[in-house]
């Protein structure tokens, strides 16, 4: 892959001086002169601002709104799930109906086959539980009458389909319109667009899911406000998004897959995280676990640090502690999983 080497044009730059996340100003370098080595196609070098108050890291200046397309154009998120869920070393159909018994019980499916007991071997799997639970965004479960779920930034509606499999009425939004023509095309219920598609509509839905979205906005309290706003009372939100103190950042610094610049915006810390959300009007936020993504991430950063012009060294592999309750630790994940309730 041949890095870019235009620069990204002023007129599409915005400067912030301050937080996105908390708008103090003071802040540190933390990377400069980063560049697009996870796709290669961005143009532009790129500084990132580690804010003293609330922890969060932060482009700046940044792409503007009107410009921030030029860092999409070789960019994919609407790959299948690689995460099956399935309990290895069974018959396909075996693993089926393990997995349609557990899913039932768990979010209130009627899928079939499944296995009477299936729920209860499940419970001797915690990996394989854990990979379901995750798979299924860990979704509250299908009220008896029904309920509404809306995906933000919904790509080519992978998650819909599982919803809408187990009972939801699912309905997404989505930017790209190639990802919602796909969706579109398999009978799935999406809009072209973001959030602001619903601006007027409150208490609509009974789940939100925002998977890998807002670390992309620019304005991302906006988006979360409007995300409690659509919510039932007692609804809930399902958020992923890079964590900037994740263990890989620690060994990878400028390499780390998750910075991914200049796409990514901000990135939160565990504090910020929870706080924006309680700003945006949620009752309560929870961490929840998820699937550990390393091995996946690490293979990617190590490759990403080999490209670069000169190659990036990396930090000692002792920093990253893989085991136990480290890969836990929600203050060190990759990922920041939360999920946080509107309660009236």
């Amino acid at each position: 892959m041949t890095l870019p080497t235009t620069d990204w044009p002023p007129e599409g730059l915005e400067t912030l001086g301050a937080c996105p996340d908390c708008a103090a100003k003071e802040r540190s370098l933390l990377h400069d002169g980063l560049t697009d080595l996870a796709f290669g196609s961005a143009p532009g070098r790129w500084m990132l601002w580690r804010c003293t108050d609330c922890g969060s890291a932060y482009l700046d200046p940044r792409p503007d709104a009107a410009h921030i397309g030029l860092a999409y154009s070789a960019y994919y998120t609407h790959a299948g799930n690689a995460l099956g869920g399935e309990a290895r070393g069974l018959k396909p159909w075996a693993r089926k109906a393990l997995a349609n018994a557990y899913v039932n019980a768990r979010f209130g499916g009627s899928q079939t086959p499944a296995l009477p007991f299936g729920a209860a071997v499940l419970q001797a799997l915690p990996a394989q539980r854990l990979a379901l639970d995750y798979r299924y965004r860990h979704i509250r479960r299908l009220p008896k009458a029904g309920g509404r779920l809306l995906d933000v930034g919904c790509g080519n509606g992978n998650f819909l389909r599982l919803a809408q499999a187990i009972g939801w009425q699912a309905e997404g939004v989505e930017p790209d319109p190639s990802a919602v023509a796909a969706a579109r095309a398999s009978g799935l219920d999406v809009r072209q667009g973001g959030i602001e598609l619903l601006e007027g509509i409150s208490a609509a839905y009974d789940q939100l899911t925002l998977s890998h979205v807002i670390e992309h906005v620019h304005d991302p309290l906006a988006l979360l406000n409007a995300c409690c706003r659509l919510l039932k009372p007692g609804g809930m939100l399902y958020l992923e998004t890079p964590n900037i103190d994740a263990n890989g950042h620690s060994r990878f610094g400028a390499a780390w897959r998750g910075l991914e610049v200049p796409r990514h915006l901000l990135l939160f810390s565990h504090r910020a995280l929870h706080g924006m959300l309680a700003r945006a009007g949620f009752d309560r936020s929870e961490d929840l676990r998820g699937v550990d993504p390393s091995p996946l991430l690490d293979a990617e950063s190590e490759a990403m640090a080999r490209r670069a012009d000169p190659p990036i060294a990396l930090g000692p592999a002792g920093v990253l502690v893989r085991g136990g309750l480290d890969r836990q630790n929600p203050q060190h994940r990759e990922f920041h999983t939360v999920a946080a309730w509107r309660s009236r």
